[in-house]
């Protein structure tokens, strides 16, 4: 048999041997002993995270001929067929290139035939989120009422794409992002299963490439040992990988420093001379700044601009086709943080740079006394005014759970304006308060109504800080100042109620159905 990559050589085969998703093994592994098997599961996370794995460990563990503790003993008849391909109620397929309502009819036609070797037939579907609308459509009456004896498992990297009528339909499990811990542990493994000696320095440069991704780092790997003669080494990763020299990045971070762009963009063209990625060098531009960051006590708020820019700057490498003028661009922007900076600090130009601060220490000194003069002479006026706004800022915030009495709603006044405030809530950086107004409806008559069906939001509208915001964007914009009134109706009794059937049946205990 020819060469094996190492990302499928070292695939998972078991649940435990899946790195850094406790969380979800654990809950699969239980219900495989229950006997308590969903009909469609959806597995998201980013790349290399183990979700394709998983799903096949899951199709051989509810199938197995002899089951160990949730567990595919991978000896079976099964467990071997289902490995080697030779079963074919295990399907396995690829949403980005079989994505049409055609392929989801031919899954319709499928279901309703018994299986021949196998209990249970499995759909594994891959980058689900890739399928059409008509596709996702077909599919949904399946996924409502599938036969007993079939089983989907969805898997995505963008869950976001995905019907909310599927996502109801499927028990969701998210795929944690790897620890770069968890990925040296899994490189060392290997290489000691190939039987390569390696640099401890090595192992953790590419579990730091890697990004999070298990496969990626095996590949990486995988790519380094082709070119390796006796031990994994620091310096010989870097070469392969194209790791950009530390001297250039540590020229290239003085230089923003200093607001010198010249030697910037001079390490550009050296950089791009020797072929590097330009992506990479971002990368680690990034890193050391955040590096610097964490050792140094000042100028924390331009390190923390900077890196907001680099961050920025990866996406925008992503989607052009000119990453040199692009990143270019960047660090002329970055040396140029601040205009009133020289753009090189040395001992040839400090005459220069005490001439810049003696001016604009004068020109501080002006307009300070300028400022004491106006209040020395306006002091009533804006007394006066700071009273007024204060007193007229000044609402009451009520809030109550009508959970068992229902809001009238068509005896209320819509409030014109609620698109356009919860923009507001955006532009104060008040996520979490948006999340809350989500869903919740505004009225206006003798005070602000804000009804909301969610009790999550409800508490959040309830926070004394929330409901301040509210009543300054109320009263900066739309001149309103009445009292604030929030209310939570309860329009989900059925959905709890049914919720608190099936925890009893059950017999799980809880404390907040909420």
């Amino acid at each position: 048999m020819g060469y094996i990559a190492l990302y499928r050589k070292y695939r998972p085969d078991t649940f435990s041997s899946i790195i850094g998703q406790d969380n979800v093994t654990k809950i699969l592994k239980n219900q495989i002993k229950n006997g308590k098997i969903s009909h469609a599961y959806l597995f998201s996370g980013t790349r290399g995270t183990g979700k394709t794995s998983a799903a096949k460990v899951f199709a051989r563990a509810i199938n197995c001929l002899n089951p160990k503790d949730g567990e595919p003993c991978n000896e079976c008849e099964v467990c071997k067929g289902i490995l080697s391909g030779n079963i074919t109620d295990v399907i396995e397929m690829d949403a980005a290139s079989n994505n049409s309502v055609e392929n989801i009819r031919q899954i319709r036609q499928e279901v309703v035939y018994a299986t021949v070797d196998v209990k249970y037939r499995v759909y594994i579907i891959d980058e689900v989120h890739m399928l059409t609308t008509s596709a996702f459509n077909a599919l949904l009456k399946t996924l409502e009422e599938p036969p007993e004896n079939v089983v989907f498992i969805l898997a995505t990297t963008e869950q976001h794409k995905i019907p909310v009528t599927i996502l109801s339909r499927c028990l969701k499990f998210d795929f944690n992002r790897l620890t770069e811990e968890d990925l040296y542990n899994r490189i060392k493994y290997v290489l000691e299963c190939e039987n390569i000696k390696y640099e401890d320095e090595a192992c953790r440069y590419i579990a730091k490439l890697a990004d999070g991704a298990a496969r990626d780092a095996l590949s990486i790997l995988d790519r380094c040992i082709s070119e390796t003669k006796d031990i994994l080494k620091y310096e010989d990763v870097q070469n392969i990988v194209g790791a950009i020299d530390k001297n250039i990045i540590n020229k290239v971070i003085d230089s923003i420093i200093n607001y010198d762009s010249l030697t910037a963009i001079s390490c550009v063209d050296e950089i791009i001379k020797k072929g590097k990625d330009l992506r990479q060098f971002t990368f680690e531009l990034t890193t050391e700044f955040l590096n610097r960051l964490i050792k140094t006590n000042e100028n924390k708020d331009r390190y923390i601009s900077i890196i907001d820019r680099l961050s920025s700057l990866d996406n925008d490498l992503k989607s052009t086709t000119r990453k040199e003028i692009v990143l270019k661009a960047c660090l002329v922007q970055l040396c140029n943080f601040k205009q009133e900076k020289v753009h090189s600090i040395s001992s040839n130009n400090s005459t220069q740079v005490d001439e810049i601060y003696q001016k604009k220490i004068e020109n501080l000194e002006r307009e300070v006394k300028e400022l004491k003069e106006y209040i020395k002479n306006n002091k009533s006026i804006i007394s006066d005014d700071k009273t007024e706004k204060k007193s007229n800022t000044k609402v009451n915030v009520t809030a109550k759970s009508n959970l068992e009495e229902e809001v009238k709603e068509e005896n209320l006044t819509e409030f014109p304006n609620t698109e356009e405030l919860k923009k507001a809530v955006i532009d104060k950086g008040k996520i979490r308060l948006y999340s809350a107004l989500a869903g919740a409806k505004i009225y206006i008559d003798d005070v602000v109504r804000i009804i909301t069906t969610n009790s999550f939001g409800y508490k959040l509208l309830t926070l004394d800080e929330n409901a301040e915001v509210m009543a300054q964007i109320l009263y900066e914009k739309y001149n309103v100042n009445k009292n604030i009134l929030l209310e939570l109706k309860n329009e989900k009794g059925d959905s709890i109620s049914k919720i608190e059937k099936v925890l009893k049946d059950n017999n799980i205990e809880y404390t907040n159905l909420d």
